[in-house]
Parts: structure tokens; sequence; C-alpha cells
């Protein structure tokens, strides 16, 4: 019998190549900032965006890409199936704009009982003014919201989850690469070098605080599982639709509207509720987590009844008759038995 896989292109190789290829694209942000922050300030001159700090998140997110693209070449996955990309585009963009706002929609219930129990209040001072001012505000967190989740969702659920569901790693898939994707949400707590104490070192500078915040998981582990449950959503709306572009709408609409409230509203702390967002952010928490988890849950239990009901309208009528039959003699021989 042939085997499909071998040792070189196991699940675990492969999750561990992938572990591998970002850290690998942290170093090279550490070498190629400070020199990268020189040639833009040398063409635009200085400006907040073009802090070190900045341009090193980006150069990782850049070279996380490519070294994915490469390794699953390496590995003969990079196929647009696999990736996620489904055709054609019009049905890709469909999937994105539905996604975009069920998960605008999901995300404000969410937010809504953390206002009901006043943990979280607004924010008079940053709103924005006008309802013009306000329309500009939200079309402004839907697109970072599109740029974050197409380059997060093609990392994860298109290339990684992809790839271990191509090797018949369905739950690391699964479960793993929402692991991977939490984790990383608390990567980027840097340390801010001024522009002019940049050295050709200081890249190494903003390294060492790339993992800060996951030296004190009791500060984090709550909104670590809010983001593992929010990654398992998405993992299973890729699993269930094929591709990515529902993930891609889904996670922009939830990082919209994060983005709007973290503006526009604060944390208000509250001793009998305040567990349910934690001290991260007050918004990611246990209650962000239930909320994802019961969706997950629901999604997860309607494609199983689904399956269920497919089957059986399916099955030819000779078996459902016998089946019938089965279920009848069944019921006849359990009356038949003494008590």
């Amino acid at each position: 019998m042939h085997e499909s896989q071998d040792f070189s292109h196991s699940p675990t190789r492969i999750f561990g190549a992938f572990a591998i290829a970002l850290l690998t694209a942290m170093l090279v942000a550490a070498v190629l900032s400070p020199p990268v922050q020189w040639l833009l300030h040398a063409i635009w001159g200085t400006h907040e965006r073009l802090q070190l700090h900045r341009i090193f998140n980006r150069i990782v997110e850049l070279f996380a890409l490519a070294l994915l693209g490469w390794l699953m070449a390496r590995l003969g996955l990079f196929r647009r199936g696999i990736l996620g990309f489904e055709r054609p585009w019009t049905l890709f963009a469909r999937r994105v704009g539905i996604g975009l706002l069920v998960g605008i929609t999901l995300m404000t219930l969410a937010a809504i009982p953390l206002f009901a129990l006043d943990l979280r209040t607004w924010n008079p001072s940053r709103m924005p003014e006008g309802t013009l001012a306000l329309l500009f505000f939200a079309l402004k967190s839907i697109r970072i919201g599109l740029v974050i989740a197409l380059v997060e969702e093609t990392l994860f659920r298109g290339g990684m989850q992809g790839a271990l569901e191509q090797q018949g790693a369905r739950r690391a898939a699964l479960f793993a690469i929402a692991a991977l994707y939490a984790a990383v949400h608390f990567f980027g707590e840097t340390t801010v070098v001024p522009d002019d104490q940049v050295t050709p070192l200081s890249g190494f500078v903003v390294l060492s605080g790339f993992f800060s915040l996951l030296r004190d998981p009791p500060h984090i582990w709550d909104a670590f599982i809010a983001l593992y449950a929010v990654g398992v959503l998405l993992g299973l709306a890729r699993r269930r639709t094929g591709g990515i572009a529902t993930c891609i709408g889904l996670h922009a609409g939830f990082v919209a509207v994060i983005t709007m409230l973290r503006r526009i509203s604060i944390a208000t702390p509250d001793e009998r509720w305040g567990f349910l967002v934690g001290e991260f952010d007050g918004l990611l928490g246990l209650w962000i987590a239930a909320f994802a988890g019961g969706i997950f849950v629901l999604i997860w239990w309607a494609g199983r009844a689904g399956r269920k009901t497919q089957t059986a309208v399916n099955q030819p009528p000779e078996a459902r008759n016998s089946n019938r039959s089965r279920r009848s003699d069944g019921a006849k021989n359990t009356k038949a038995l003494p008590c």
C-alpha cells in the first residue's frame, strides 16, 4: 500500500517549520529594521509611523509571509486550494463582505453586555464629532480590520491550517494553529528606541522586548483564552466553507469593532464582574472566550446535524425502508422482553 506521507512531511515537522519561520522573520527584522528606517527617513523624513518598532513589526509580517510561501512551495503545498483563495473572485469578495457584516454584528452583540454591566463606559473626549466624522472613523476601522485580517488569515488559516489539513492533521490544524495565532497577538510589546539613538544593533533591542508580555502570564491568560477561542472559531469557518474569504470577513469585523471600542470607550474597574474582561485591555477575556466558544458549538452542531440529514436524504429507498424495518423489529422485541 502506498504511503501518502513521509516523515519529512509529517504534521509535526510542518508545524515546527512554521514556528521556525516566524522566529527567523523576527531575526531578519532585527537586522534590517535600522537600515530600513535610515533609508525611509532619508526619503520622507522623520514620522511617528516610521519609528523603529513599527518598521520592525512590518518587516516581521512581510518576511513571515514570504518564508511561509517559500516553505509551502518546497513542500509542494503552495496551491490556491490549500491556501483557501476561492474562485471566482466575485464569490470570494461576496463571502468577505458577508463575513464582515456577520463579524461586526457578532462583536457588537458581544460588547453590549460589557456596557450593561458597566465594565466599559463611553469616552466623550475621544468620540468623533459629527455623523460624517463618525462614519469616516468607522470606515477607517474597517480598512484596518481588512488589512490585518488579510495578512493573518492568509498566514494562519490559509497557509498553516491548509497545509496541516492537506497532510491529514485535522485536529492540529484546528487547535494547534489557534494556539499559535493567540500567542502571536502578545508579540510586539516592543522597546521604543528614540530616532536619534538608533544604532545598527537597535533592532535587537526591539527584539528583546518582543516577548515581554508572555513573561507575565497572570496578566494575559484570560485574553489568551479569548483569542484562542476566536482562533478555533475562525479555523472552523475555514473548514466549513473550504476557503478563507469568510474568515477574512469575520476577522476584519471583529478587529473593526474592537478598534472603535478601544478609542471611544474606556474600561471601568468592577470587583463583581471584572473577571469577565480581565486586565489586558478591558475587552478580551472570559466573556469573549465564552461568546466565541458558544458560536463554535452552534456551528459545529449545525454542521453535524446537516451532515446526518444529507446522509439520510442520499440513502436509496431500499436502505431507508430497511432501516425503518430494523427499528420497528427492535421496538417489537423490546416490548416482548419481560420486566
